[in-house]
């Protein structure tokens, strides 16, 4: 009884290894885009797949969008680096003024400098949290008004009912045909049908 399961055992570690050897480039932390031998047009036409961040990164919309973030996000770093100068002025000439005051005067000075600075440091986390809240917010536009529908066109086409994105967690590996990958398409799609780049951000981050 024990050897029959021990003979079980060794030939799935084989069969393991076997998979490992042949198959060396498939991970489970990636997603593998491959072709099928055989003509599978019932899948395609029922099952699609995307990268939601593929079609944010590649679109120029997208690409607005991102642009808008990192322009407010640097914005916000030289507010921060000016500041913080000030700050270090100001703590200079308090060190300088120390042997001119009383040690009650200089601990008050000094107390009131680190509860400005710790209220200062608070100030711009809040403006950074709100960056990129605003981030969220955009995305989720640009995929839920944006996006979306070109993707229920391509589902149209293709007469599909399912479309996975696997950029989700739940897809971290998935093996698929790439034809029914319809990024690329989608993309194309967007960037001809979405021009008006300026109007249309003005109506994503206002």
């Amino acid at each position: 009884m024990f050897k029959t399961t021990e003979t079980n055992f060794i030939k799935y570690l084989l069969n393991i290894l076997i998979i490992f050897f042949l198959f060396p480039s498939l991970s489970v932390s990636q997603t593998k885009n491959i072709p099928l031998e055989s003509n599978r047009e019932n899948l395609k036409r029922s099952v699609l797949v995307i990268s939601h961040e593929k079609i944010f990164n590649d679109t120029n919309l997208g690409k607005a969008i991102f642009k808008k973030f990192k322009d407010k996000e640097t914005i916000l770093l030289i507010d921060a680096e000016r500041i913080e100068k000030l700050f270090i002025e100001e703590e200079k000439e308090l060190t300088l003024s120390r042997p001119n005051l009383d040690t009650s005067e200089f601990l008050n000075l000094a107390n009131d400098f680190d509860k400005r600075v710790e209220l200062e440091r608070v100030n711009q986390r809040n403006k950074e949290a709100v960056i990129n809240e605003n981030l969220k917010k955009w995305k989720k536009i640009f995929f839920n008004t944006f996006m979306i529908p070109i993707i229920q066109d391509f589902m149209k086409i293709y007469e599909a009912s399912i479309v996975i994105d696997i950029d989700s967690n739940a897809f971290k590996l998935v093996i698929f045909d790439s034809r029914i990958n319809i990024t690329d398409g989608v993309i194309k799609r967007m960037n001809n049908l979405y021009k008006n780049i300026d109007e249309l951000m003005l109506k994503i981050t206002s």
